[in-house]
């Protein structure tokens, strides 16, 4: 049996330490989580750093293998573990799985005025202010639904689920969360992911701090 521990953010806020949070679960993986304050800047601790080097959460020890960054990880677990003896991650099929490594990276590295204009605090509470988006930020809105539209088929981006649909839905959901008018298939996608129990985890985690601290 592995020894598995995931550092995540105090807060539990951070879409990328709940994607490999919500990978584990989906394995079906026994782990420990350490949570780092990232207010106190436990991240840029030299204690910290002797484990993840880049000084990011999320970080994932696998007995002694240090690993950062949450696309690498994910993509780590899928060939640590992989189908039929745990559940997949990613499909099988070359051109689907790449398709999946094109929405995680693009979530990873694109939409940023979303990701300023819309705090991803969002997701866990709602907004105390309207949002008042930049003319960036619309554009922004507007490229992400199209290629939702374009990429998302009858349920998910391939025929099965996949990481990668999380890390599309946790962005879309970020629109959902400010009121942003979203078409009734982009809706359900949403709901498709949050209401996986690997998702709802996390989610029932988050309201368990709420109740003992304030954002």
């Amino acid at each position: 049996m592995h020894n598995i521990c995931l550092y995540v953010d105090k807060k539990r806020i951070s879409p990328y330490a709940m994607s490999v949070y919500v990978a584990l679960k989906e394995k079906g993986l026994n782990f420990q989580e350490k949570l780092i304050d990232l207010d106190l800047l436990e991240q840029q601790s030299s204690a910290y750093r002797k484990i993840c080097p880049s000084g990011k959460v999320p970080c994932l020890i696998i007995d002694d293998f240090h690993l950062f960054e949450s696309w690498a990880i994910t993509e780590y677990l899928e060939d640590a573990f992989p189908a039929p003896d745990y559940p997949a991650l990613y499909p099988v099929e070359m051109k689907a799985r790449a398709k999946c490594r094109a929405v995680q990276a693009l979530m990873k590295t694109d939409f940023s005025s979303i990701r300023q204009d819309m705090l991803s605090t969002s997701i866990f509470v709602p907004p105390k202010r309207p949002l008042i988006a930049s003319a960036e930020t619309m554009q922004d809105i507007q490229r992400l639904l199209a290629i939702t539209e374009t990429l998302v088929e009858e349920l998910w981006l391939t025929e099965q689920w996949s990481i990668a649909d999380f890390d599309l839905a946790f962005m879309l959901h970020r629109l959902f969360s400010h009121d942003i008018e979203l078409p009734e298939k982009i809706q359900a996608y949403i709901q498709r992911n949050f209401q996986r129990s690997s998702v709802q985890s996390w989610i029932l985690e988050n309201e368990k701090l709420r109740t003992h601290s304030e954002f």
